[in-house]
């Protein structure tokens, strides 16, 4: 069988909603890897309900969220973090932070994000033909200089020890750093950086003003050696400020 396998950040909980959806719809991704959702209250913003909203598009998937922070702004506040939409079951999930811990922050008035909590979320799914596929989905370390840090080395760390042996892996997200890093070349000495090459930025630039962002490459997916990859596609449409990577894969 084959498996469409989407990340996408999804833009501060979805900005672009009508857009997303269409997408989905399009698509019709059998798994999401999707970050920068958020969880709140119904009380609050459509912006601040990605979960609910997406429980509500898609009540027949399965469904795991892991936050990040909780996030007071001045039009609203509540969890943000990473969600994994399956359409079939989820048997195992876990989260593990690659910087700092699950907090209450006030977003600042400056871009300065370096301090935020950032997580990798894990997901074991059981698929119809009894096979298993192991499912990592990132949000990386916030920096504009795109460029090696401790910190970042000890995410790749983090990555490469929890994948470890393991067979049947994608690892997908926003890693917020360049491709050519030490940070990447580590997990890359793992597993195959599908989409390395293939694009000269992962932004969509409609919704960026630094021209920084036209050369930066920071969305990626690794799989596994003994994943057979049957097709990629980098998205185009106007659903974030960063593109979506679909990725088909034959589990068979």
């Amino acid at each position: 069988m084959t498996l469409k396998i989407l990340s996408l950040n999804l833009w501060e909980g979805g900005i672009l909603w009508d857009n997303i959806v269409k997408l989905l719809k399009r698509e019709d991704p059998d798994i999401m890897c999707l970050q920068e959702a958020f969880n709140a209250k119904p009380s609050a913003p459509l912006q601040f309900q990605t979960v609910s909203r997406m429980r509500e598009l898609l009540p027949l998937h399965y469904h795991t969220y892991a936050p990040e922070l909780y996030e007071i702004r001045p039009e609203g506040e509540g969890d943000t973090g990473n969600l994994l939409i399956s359409k079939y079951p989820i048997a195992h999930s876990e989260t593990i932070f690659l910087h700092g811990e699950y907090q209450k922050i006030t977003r600042p008035d400056t871009i300065e994000f370096s301090h935020y909590p950032k997580n990798m979320q894990c997901a074991l799914i059981h698929l119809p033909n009894n096979r298993e596929l192991h499912i990592h989905n990132v949000h990386g370390i916030w920096g504009l200089d795109g460029s090696d840090s401790p910190e970042r080395l000890r995410m790749s760390r983090i990555i490469t020890t929890h994948v470890g042996d393991k067979q049947n892996i994608i690892v997908a997200g926003d890693f917020n750093l360049k491709p050519d890093t030490q940070t990447i070349s580590a997990i890359e000495q793992k597993l195959t950086n599908v989409f390395k090459g293939a694009m000269s930025s992962s932004f969509n630039m409609k919704h960026k003003t630094n021209p920084g962002y036209a050369t930066a490459v920071v969305d990626m997916v690794f799989a596994s050696p003994d994943v057979a990859i049957v097709d990629k596609k980098i998205l185009e449409d106007d659903v974030s400020d960063h593109k979506g990577l679909l990725l088909t894969v034959d589990t068979s």
